[in-house]
C-alpha cells in the first residue's frame, strides 16, 4: 500500500467536494455535452476529463449505481504522475433515476447517470462554457 502526499489527499478530497456538491444539482451554467458512454455493472470505464484520464467502474448496490473512479494524469504526464502517486479517487452513490455531477478544476465537468434499476450508467463529459443570463429591462 502506498502512502500519498498531503497534496494528493487535499486534491482527492476537493474532486469528492465537488462531484457531492454537483449531486442531484440543476447546471448553473451553459455547457456543450459529449457523446455519452453507456456501461453495465462491474464493466470499466474510461474516459478523458480535460487534462486529466478518469477510469472506473460501478456497481448495482444499495438502491443505485455505487460509483469508483480514479483520475490522474493523461498523456505523457502520465508516467511522471505515476512515480509520484497523484491519482485521485472519487467514490459516491448514484440513486436510480438520479444524476451527480463531477466538476474538475480545468473546466469540463462529467455527469453520471444511473438507470431506474441501476442496470446501467451512462457518464457524459461537458465542456463548460461561461454563460450569462441577459439583464431584465
Amino acid at each position: 500500500m502506498s502512502k500519498f502526499s498531503s497534496k494528493s489527499v487535499l486534491a482527492a478530497a476537493a474532486l469528492a467536494f465537488a462531484g457531492l456538491a454537483g449531486l442531484n444539482a440543476a447546471p448553473g451554467h451553459a455547457g456543450e455535452f459529449s457523446s455519452a458512454t453507456v456501461v453495465k455493472p462491474k464493466a470499466g470505464l474510461s474516459f478523458p476529463v480535460g487534462s486529466k484520464q478518469a477510469v472506473g467502474y460501478f456497481l448495482a448496490e444499495r438502491g443505485g449505481c455505487d460509483l469508483t473512479l480514479l483520475v490522474g494524469e493523461a498523456g505523457e504526464a502520465a508516467s511522471d504522475a505515476a512515480r509520484g502517486g497523484s491519482a485521485s479517487r472519487f467514490s459516491t452513490l448514484v440513486a436510480a433515476g438520479r444524476t451527480a455531477r463531477m466538476d474538475t478544476a480545468d473546466g469540463p465537468s462529467v455527469e453520471f447517470f444511473c438507470s431506474t434499476g441501476a442496470s446501467f450508467l451512462t457518464t457524459r463529459v461537458i465542456d463548460r462554457v461561461a454563460y450569462s443570463a441577459p439583464a431584465i429591462r
